[in-house]
């Protein structure tokens, strides 16, 4: 476990812990994803200074090669799950060109009551300028209620839905019980780490089971899921390699899909890892409420942005 003292003027504990990739913080607690647990401890190790790019990129990923833009992606996740949690005073901050840097609040103290001497004086208010003044609060509030009615017409709310669908299902291409020993470990390795990436918030692990009597976008309307994490055991003179995809269910698109063979343990964890990252670079970026034009032209330029979504470490 590591405690980060940040020393800019007067700032509270953060603890990690590296085991469980939790973050504490005035007694509130978050369990992250990895990635943003490596992200969120380099940036505290920063001392509330500028860390650079670079610097981020080899704490987050050791032994891979991503782009900025990967790391720009990780740092929204990350602060989709601070702003989720109950965690409050932590802020990162980008400097364009440069980096990003973690700045932290001092825990809200209590305020000193107001002595009886330190109290305003009550207004008398004579009968007229009650009146005026409750005119003036009936018109105030009716402009305001109309301007509010405006914003409200004018916002677009099918992006709204879009953001409110986090519901990821986990499927696969033969029931657990069924799966060889290596292969079924995997799955619950991979089930484990999608329910704690649920706990988080930002996405949402249901149970839903593939029904073969119905057809894939009907069962996800169904089942109102937003991305179908496909688990696929292939078998081959002894041989079990994993094939795992990321699916948009309403038009059956694979997004993303990788092949490892089950010895390969190094790149296995790797590789789930970085799927993980895909599905929840997917979710937060609000772009999975397909209108009928995206779901009926694979031309669309929605689906490169998926894919790049999906693939984005």
């Amino acid at each position: 476990m590591i405690r980060a003292s940040i020393c800019m003027g007067k700032y509270d504990e953060i603890v990690f812990d590296e085991l469980k990739f939790i973050v504490t913080k005035d007694s509130e607690s978050l369990t992250l994803n990895p990635l943003s647990f490596r992200l969120l401890l380099a940036l505290a190790q920063g001392d509330g200074n500028i860390v650079s790019i670079n610097s981020l990129l080899g704490a987050v990923w050791p032994q891979n090669n991503v782009s900025p833009e990967t790391l720009k992606q990780r740092v929204f996740v990350l602060r989709k799950s601070l702003e989720q949690s109950t965690i409050t005073g932590l802020t990162i901050q980008a400097v364009r060109g440069e980096g990003y840097r973690l700045l932290i609040e001092a825990s809200s103290e209590k305020l000193p009551e107001i002595s009886e001497t330190e109290k305003p004086k009550k207004t008398s208010l004579n009968p007229t300028s009650l009146h005026n003044n409750k005119s003036f609060s009936a018109i105030s509030g009716l402009a305001l209620t109309m301007i509010a009615l405006i914003i409200y017409m004018a916002l677009p709310h099918s992006a709204d839905k879009a953001t409110n669908n986090n519901r990821i299902a986990l499927w696969s291409n033969m029931p657990p019980a069924e799966m060889t020993e290596s292969a079924k470990s995997v799955y619950t390795t991979w089930d484990h780490m999608l329910s704690q990436a649920s706990e988080t918030q930002v996405l949402q692990l249901v149970l839903s089971n593939q029904r073969p009597d119905l057809p894939l976008p009907i069962q996800a309307r169904k089942d109102r899921v937003a991305l179908i994490s496909y688990f696929e055991v292939i078998s081959v003179n002894n041989e079990t390699t994993i094939k795992l995809n990321i699916v948009e269910p309403t038009t059956a698109t694979i997004l993303r899909s990788n092949m490892v063979m089950v010895s390969s343990n190094s790149s296995l964890t790797q590789i789930l890892e970085s799927q993980l990252d895909g599905i929840e670079s997917l979710v937060s970026s609000g772009k999975l409420y397909l209108n009928k034009q995206q779901r009926d032209y694979a031309n669309d330029p929605i689906w490169p942005e998926l894919k790049a979504l999906a693939n984005s470490s």
